[in-house]
């Protein structure tokens, strides 16, 4: 039986979840090592275009491209604390009670943060838009100043049956590096980090 079978929103009986996944600022930059779909800078030559197209690998490991990046950064690098992870977690469950959306599980790293959320419209920017501008005002007004937390963008996985649901509920619980997580709009410590 599916660990989510009570718990996923349906639309005429199809379950459906979003997997939300941004970054924190400056954590995942193109070139980086673990691959990236951004334009890859040439020295004195026009960049190469950004390979964006399904099935296409992505583009790994540029010294000069991360180098570029680097240097064009207009605000620091952000890696999330505990107790920043904590307010993430707290302004998310707060975000999603008042739209009546529920949270199946989270996870809150230093560097990136996935939200799998149900009972929401099937609409992943708009739905990523809310979870990341509430977590930025919050996390800036927990700083006592305005902050660029985030990167622009971020990854909107739609899920439209129980097997995907369940296998992006275990791929967010078993995060490695999870500093806060979220399961049923609960927060939790994981041991490795108390």
């Amino acid at each position: 039986m599916s660990v989510l079978l009570e718990r996923t929103s349906t639309m005429n009986d199809r379950p459906f979840a979003l997997l939300i996944t941004w970054t924190t600022y400056g954590t995942w930059l193109p070139g980086d090592e673990r691959g990236y779909v951004s334009s890859t800078q040439v020295p004195h030559a026009a960049a190469l275009p950004k390979q964006n197209q399904y099935g296409t690998p992505y583009t790994r490991d540029d010294g000069y491209t991360k180098q570029v990046a680097y240097a064009e950064q207009k605000h620091p690098t952000v890696w999330l604390t505990l107790d920043q992870a904590k307010v993430v977690a707290e302004t998310l469950i707060k975000a999603c009670q008042e739209k009546g959306w529920h949270i199946a599980q989270a996870a809150i790293m230093s560097n990136h943060v996935h939200v799998l959320v149900m009972q929401c419209p099937q609409d992943g920017p708009g739905v990523r838009r809310i979870l990341k501008g509430t977590t930025q005002a919050a996390l800036s007004r927990h700083a006592g100043q305005p902050k660029r937390w985030f990167t622009t963008r971020g990854s909107d996985r739609y899920k439209f049956d129980q097997q995907a649901v369940d296998n992006a509920y275990h791929y967010v619980k078993r995060q490695e590096g999870m500093l806060v997580g979220i399961e049923n709009m609960k927060v939790y410590i994981p041991s490795e980090v108390c």
